[in-house]
Protein backbone atom coordinates (compact mmCIF):
# COMPACT_ATOMS: atom_id res chain seq x y z
CA UNK A 1 0.00 0.00 0.00
CA UNK A 2 1.20 3.20 -0.65
CA UNK A 3 2.52 5.42 2.53
CA UNK A 4 1.10 8.54 2.85
CA UNK A 5 0.39 11.14 5.97
CA UNK A 6 -2.11 10.53 8.10
CA UNK A 7 -3.37 13.89 10.40
CA UNK A 8 -4.95 12.10 13.63
CA UNK A 9 -6.82 14.39 15.93
CA UNK A 10 -8.12 13.02 18.76
CA UNK A 11 -10.74 15.28 21.02
CA UNK A 12 -12.05 14.74 24.99
CA UNK A 13 -15.73 13.13 25.09
CA UNK A 14 -17.70 14.28 28.17
CA UNK A 15 -17.65 10.80 29.44
CA UNK A 16 -13.89 10.73 29.36
CA UNK A 17 -13.27 8.63 25.91
CA UNK A 18 -11.71 9.62 23.04
CA UNK A 19 -12.99 10.69 19.69
CA UNK A 20 -10.80 10.90 16.43
CA UNK A 21 -10.75 12.28 13.07
CA UNK A 22 -8.49 11.18 10.72
CA UNK A 23 -7.24 13.21 7.53
CA UNK A 24 -5.23 12.04 4.77
CA UNK A 25 -2.36 14.08 2.88
CA UNK A 26 0.36 13.37 0.34
CA UNK A 27 2.66 15.19 1.79
CA UNK A 28 4.14 16.25 5.21
CA UNK A 29 3.77 19.92 4.42
CA UNK A 30 0.28 19.38 3.28
CA UNK A 31 -0.92 17.60 7.01
CA UNK A 32 0.94 20.40 8.83
CA UNK A 33 -0.02 23.47 7.51
CA UNK A 34 -4.06 21.91 7.05
CA UNK A 35 -3.61 20.86 10.83
CA UNK A 36 -3.23 24.32 11.90
CA UNK A 37 -6.42 25.19 10.10
CA UNK A 38 -7.71 22.38 11.67
CA UNK A 39 -6.50 23.55 15.29
CA UNK A 40 -7.48 26.87 14.87
CA UNK A 41 -11.17 25.63 14.29
CA UNK A 42 -11.22 23.28 17.55
CA UNK A 43 -9.73 25.92 19.73
CA UNK A 44 -12.53 28.77 18.53
CA UNK A 45 -14.86 26.27 19.50
CA UNK A 46 -13.39 25.25 22.79
CA UNK A 47 -12.98 21.51 22.30
CA UNK A 48 -10.40 20.12 24.12
CA UNK A 49 -7.36 18.67 21.60
CA UNK A 50 -5.68 15.73 23.62
CA UNK A 51 -3.48 15.29 20.54
CA UNK A 52 -2.94 16.47 17.03
CA UNK A 53 -0.47 15.08 14.68
CA UNK A 54 1.03 14.47 11.92
CA UNK A 55 2.72 11.14 11.06
CA UNK A 56 3.46 8.69 8.17
CA UNK A 57 1.39 5.78 7.77
CA UNK A 58 -0.54 3.35 5.42
CA UNK A 59 -4.14 3.86 7.38
CA UNK A 60 -6.68 5.46 4.71
CA UNK A 61 -10.29 6.94 6.15
CA UNK A 62 -13.39 8.06 4.08
CA UNK A 63 -13.13 11.55 4.73
CA UNK A 64 -14.78 13.57 7.14
CA UNK A 65 -18.07 14.49 7.10
CA UNK A 66 -18.91 17.84 8.21
CA UNK A 67 -22.79 17.61 8.18
CA UNK A 68 -22.65 14.58 9.29
CA UNK A 69 -26.27 12.95 10.99
CA UNK A 70 -26.40 13.37 14.17
CA UNK A 71 -25.51 9.74 15.49
CA UNK A 72 -23.79 8.42 12.81
CA UNK A 73 -22.10 4.98 13.52
CA UNK A 74 -19.19 5.23 15.27
CA UNK A 75 -15.68 3.03 15.01
CA UNK A 76 -13.42 2.15 17.53
CA UNK A 77 -9.82 2.07 17.19
CA UNK A 78 -6.30 1.45 18.13
CA UNK A 79 -3.96 4.08 17.69
CA UNK A 80 -0.50 3.80 18.00
CA UNK A 81 2.37 6.62 16.63
CA UNK A 82 5.94 7.76 17.74
CA UNK A 83 7.61 10.38 15.93
CA UNK A 84 7.79 9.92 12.63
CA UNK A 85 5.13 6.97 12.35
CA UNK A 86 1.38 6.03 13.13
CA UNK A 87 -0.42 3.18 13.08
CA UNK A 88 -4.21 2.90 12.97
CA UNK A 89 -6.40 -0.53 13.80
CA UNK A 90 -9.99 -1.39 14.08
CA UNK A 91 -11.06 -2.93 17.36
CA UNK A 92 -13.97 -4.93 16.50
CA UNK A 93 -14.74 -5.66 20.05
CA UNK A 94 -16.40 -2.61 21.04
CA UNK A 95 -13.70 -1.56 22.91
CA UNK A 96 -13.09 -3.77 25.05
CA UNK A 97 -9.95 -5.37 23.93
CA UNK A 98 -8.52 -1.75 22.66
CA UNK A 99 -8.92 -0.78 26.95
CA UNK A 100 -6.81 -3.87 27.76
CA UNK A 101 -3.98 -3.59 24.69
CA UNK A 102 -3.83 0.04 25.97
CA UNK A 103 -3.23 -1.25 29.82
CA UNK A 104 -0.45 -3.54 28.43
CA UNK A 105 1.33 -0.82 26.28
CA UNK A 106 0.14 -2.62 22.99
CA UNK A 107 -1.94 0.58 21.97
CA UNK A 108 -1.42 4.14 23.05
CA UNK A 109 -4.71 5.15 22.66
CA UNK A 110 -8.62 3.97 22.06
CA UNK A 111 -11.16 6.21 20.21
CA UNK A 112 -14.08 5.98 18.43
CA UNK A 113 -14.56 7.61 15.27
CA UNK A 114 -17.32 8.41 12.75
CA UNK A 115 -15.02 7.82 10.04
CA UNK A 116 -14.63 4.32 8.40
CA UNK A 117 -11.34 3.02 7.63
CA UNK A 118 -10.74 1.78 3.96
CA UNK A 119 -9.55 -1.87 3.65
CA UNK A 120 -6.09 -1.89 2.00
CA UNK A 121 -5.77 -2.29 -1.70
CA UNK A 122 -8.84 0.32 -2.09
Amino acid sequence: MKLGFLMIILMALEDGGLSAAFVNTHTLDECEDRSKIVEAILEDQNITIKELVCRASEARFEPFAHDAQEDPKRYNYFISFDDRDAWVEPDVSGGEACEARAASGLARYCATSPQNMIPQGQ
